[in-house]
């Protein structure tokens, strides 16, 4: 099989290394980077996404960073549709598309792709966040039970985004969001796909890592970069799917005295750890996983031989 027509794939959970891995990879290899990572779409969302930053995208190109604004809305769907867009000009520039992010949705949907969902509204937005302000997530939760059992199901009965867009799919389109997905039809054969996932074997580290980032985050300007993004769109509030992102939400929430200058570096620590709990949850679900652990002192070695082999079989 031909080299150009292989795509490799690198997964991980948050402050697992990512980012540098993938810099190394794309000097050995012959590698496109396409972002699969739903914060850094936006512009302006910089610190807090941990974005590479303009020389490293001077040096490292990614596609499917800074294509939105913070009031613009994505969907997974839109994802599908850009990725294999991107996929196309990168088997034309006679490269291998090299896939690197932590938005496990977005993977998961490139190998069980989704019909086309109907866009979030103001509208919609407004009337299930004030379901939530009156009547708390667990009764939104059951709500969902009774109109999409098998999507709920699925997730996490504390997560709220996932909960209210759900509901606001049923409400938008008197279907249900699990109706929105096809059978798995393969993007491209699973044989053409390299899936590299960082999975640390002692989570610890991890949390280290995660601790250290967001202090790093803070001392680079997280809040300013927070508070300038609210001052250049000013219809942004925190129930928009942007200020959703970890981090970003409890800095709004700050800037809104809604919680403490002394416990916001500890919330936002808890967010973050979070979300790399859910991302590693995800991670075990999915098939055909090569897996590394990020803090393997040969993990960059142990990476180049897999895709060295890869590409030569």
């Amino acid at each position: 099989m031909s080299q150009n027509k292989k795509q490799i794939y690198l997964l991980g959970p948050t402050a697992s290394g990512k980012t540098e891995l993938a810099k190394y990879c794309m000097d050995h290899f012959s590698l496109e980077i396409i972002s699969v990572d739903s914060a850094q779409i936006y512009n302006y969302f910089d610190i807090g996404s941990a974005k590479p930053d303009k020389n490293e995208l001077h040096c490292y190109p990614h596609r499917l960073i800074n294509i939105i604004n913070p009031d613009q809305s994505y969907s997974v769907a839109k994802f599908l549709i850009d990725c294999q867009q991107h996929i196309g000009e990168i088997y034309q520039n006679g490269k291998s598309p090299f896939l690197v992010g932590g938005t496990m949705m977005y993977f998961n949907a490139l190998s069980k792709p989704m019909n086309a969902t109907p866009a979030s509204t103001k509208e919609s937005r407004d009337y299930f966040n004030g379901l939530l302000a009156n009547e708390g997530l667990p009764s939104l939760f059951e709500r969902l039970k009774k109109v999409d059992p098998e999507y709920a199901k699925k997730i996490n009965q504390a997560d709220t985004q996932r909960i209210l867009r759900a509901l606001e799919v049923n409400y938008l389109s008197n279907k249900t969001l699990s109706s929105f997905h096809t059978q798995p039809q393969k993007v491209a054969e699973s044989d053409h796909i390299l899936k590299l996932a960082l999975m640390p074997t002692d989570r610890k580290l991890l949390h280290e890592r995660i601790e250290l980032r967001v202090d790093q985050m803070l001392a680079q300007g997280f809040i300013e970069e927070v508070r300038t993004i609210l001052k250049l769109f000013k219809n942004i509030d925190d129930s928009h799917p942007a200020m959703r992102c970890v981090g970003y939400k409890q800095i709004y929430l700050y800037l809104n005295n809604q919680i403490s200058k002394e416990t916001l570096r500890e919330k936002i620590i808890f967010a973050t750890r979070q979300l790399a709990k859910r991302q590693i949850t995800w991670l075990r679900q999915m098939d055909k996983l090569e897996v590394v652990d990020p803090f393997d002192e040969q993990l960059t070695s142990k990476v180049h031989d897999k895709i060295s082999q890869f590409m030569d079989s």
